[in-house]
């Protein structure tokens, strides 16, 4: 299409920008162009009223638009909701292209950017080139729109196979369309050939989802991971790896690759919710409270708000009402008891989410020093609970945090074996119970001690080495700590090592442990194991690294 023939005359235009001088201005430039049908707003509720009432061909929207909604919850919207066709241009207009921007936004992926300050050259130059590359995959975009699915991907072929030069965004077009249809071998089939002519990173990352959607999470990882490590902008990469960790019941690591993509790219609301999910999944409740927070500021005004989230929020927020200062205890109890109201008022709730709800109230009233009031709530939540078959073994978990505050310690404890007895040999179920029980007893130290002691030596025994130096290594740090712990945690920190698990925390941590047990007595039957001990650590230190163990 040539610059001069292209029909502004004919297009219709929804500018999205909150400052008036700036909406007068595009208004004139666009008008100078040739655009005769103009419509504007100035905030992102009445730019998704507009787009769900009206088809337009161009929009562009401001980033940043003051309060409520900003330009990338506006986009990333309209893609989740369908509320723009395929076919529609739509421009991100920002005074500064911050990377915490640019790579939010990308994910939902606009067509093009244009930097403030506008002139008419910049918009004419700049608004030329999209509308032509977004010309050429016309057919495609219309055959999407009328969710003729078979007639896109034949438009992709014809595209390929008409102008070459376009072959590759041709595939990828139609590799996403075929996953979206689950047709699994044929978009297996498009990215073999593209990765055969050239590794692109979008052809990996769809070759990975393809394997994970088959079952194949080996493969899937090798190929996320790769991409992964590239550091290249497809943070979405990060999330499927997780995906993929998560399937193969690694938990931990899930939510690591998860705050690696957050450091990347910030914004994302899915991505902070996921994050918590996986968090408290874990058992890891600050970082379960710092991506509730996180996602429950980002989703204020975002179609991904969920009533899941606010009341994983208000269960992250009970150590700091329990354990914060007064100012901190003040905000949190106030913010917890929003938190709920939300959640009841503004979405259905399941049987699971009711007592969720019910016993996060309770105990915010009781960690607030509302003790009778607590335990009338959780009493009422509780005639909802009679048949925990109803409830995942997370949510009976919640359950045994709130049975271990409200109820005699015996009915708790035999309510938390029968819980473990279901668990199996669930690890990471096992962990997040002996996680609860740790908390639990955070006043009585010997309790604790001996429940770390027991929890460290099962790891122990089936060389699951790298937890149990972390269970481990906090008994060391009780005041009440005893020698048989601190071997045990040694124990554990030696084979980590043999495995390759090496940091220069691990290596500080030991040498302490070596430290403490230097005056040990050589006629304690233990002195042994100790040298044993001593011997091996040495063997794992570097010739040039001098380590307590001499």
């Amino acid at each position: 299409m040539a610059l001069d023939l292209i029909p502004y005359h004919k297009k219709n235009v929804l500018i999205i920008e909150d400052l008036a001088e700036m909406r007068s201005s595009m208004k004139s430039m666009l008008a100078n162009m040739g655009v005769q049908s103009m419509e504007t707003v100035n905030n992102g509720e009445d730019a998704l009223a507009k787009l769900a009432m009206n088809r337009y061909h161009i929009v562009f929207s401001d980033y940043e638009l003051g309060r409520g909604k900003d330009g990338q919850q506006i986009l990333e919207e309209v893609r989740h909701s369908g509320l723009i066709p395929a076919s529609t241009v739509y421009i991100m207009v920002t005074a500064a292209q911050t990377v915490e921007m640019v790579m939010g936004a990308l994910e939902y992926e606009p067509d093009g950017y244009i930097t403030k300050p506008v002139t008419l050259e910049i918009l004419r130059t700049r608004l030329n080139r999209i509308i032509r590359t977004k010309d050429v995959y016309r057919e495609i975009n219309l055959a999407i729109d009328k969710k003729d699915i078979n007639g896109a991907l034949e438009a992709c072929n014809r595209l390929a196979v008409e102008k070459p030069k376009f072959a590759l965004p041709a595939y990828r077009i139609k590799g996403k369309l075929l996953i979206s249809e689950k047709r699994f071998d044929e978009a297996k089939d498009i990215y073999d050939t593209v990765l055969g002519i050239k590794r692109v990173a979008w052809a990996v990352l769809g070759m990975g989802k393809v394997e994970y959607f088959q079952g194949n999470y080996d493969e899937a990882q090798k190929l996320l991971e790769s991409l992964a490590q590239t550091r290249s902008k497809y943070v979405e990469a990060f999330d499927w790896l997780s995906k993929v960790l998560e399937s193969q019941g690694k938990f931990k690591a899930a939510q690591k690759v998860l705050e690696q993509a957050i450091a990347e790219s910030p914004k994302s609301v899915l991505r902070q919710q996921e994050l918590a999910r996986l968090a408290e999944l874990n058992g890891d409740m600050e970082a379960m409270y710092k991506g509730c927070r996180k996602a429950t500021g980002l989703s204020k005004n975002s179609v991904f708000k969920n009533a899941d989230n606010l009341i994983r929020y208000a269960k992250a927020l009970q150590p700091k009402i329990k354990h914060g200062s007064m100012r901190d205890q003040k905000i949190a109890i106030s913010e917890a008891f929003g938190l709920v109201e939300s959640a009841k008022t503004e979405f259905h709730l399941s049987l699971s989410q009711m007592v969720k709800c019910g016993l996060v109230e309770a105990q915010t009233l009781f960690n607030s020093g509302k003790t009778l009031e607590g335990k009338m709530a959780y009493r009422a939540v509780s005639t909802m609970i009679k048949d925990s078959s109803a409830l995942s073994l997370d949510d009976q978990l919640d359950v045994l945090v709130a049975k271990l505050q409200f109820e005699d310690e015996p009915e708790a404890q035999a309510y938390g074996d029968d819980i473990l007895k279901k668990i199996g040999g669930n690890r990471r179920l096992q962990t997040k119970y002996y996680g609860i029980l740790d908390f639990h007893l955070s006043k009585i130290p010997e309790a604790r001690l001996e429940l770390l002691k027991r929890r460290g030596s099962e790891l122990l025994s089936i060389k699951e080495y790298e937890e149990a130096w972390e269970v481990l290594y906090k008994a060391t740090r009780l005041p009440c700590a005893d020698v048989d712990c601190q071997l045990d945690a040694l124990k554990a920190i030696v084979n980590l090592y043999k495995q390759g698990e090496r940091s220069s925390d691990y290596l500080g941590q030991a040498n302490e442990l070596f430290n403490l047990l230097q005056n040990m007595d050589s006629g304690d039957p233990r002195y042994p194991s100790l040298e044993k001990l001593r011997l091996q650590w040495a063997e794992q230190q570097p010739d040039d690294e001098q380590s307590a163990t001499g």
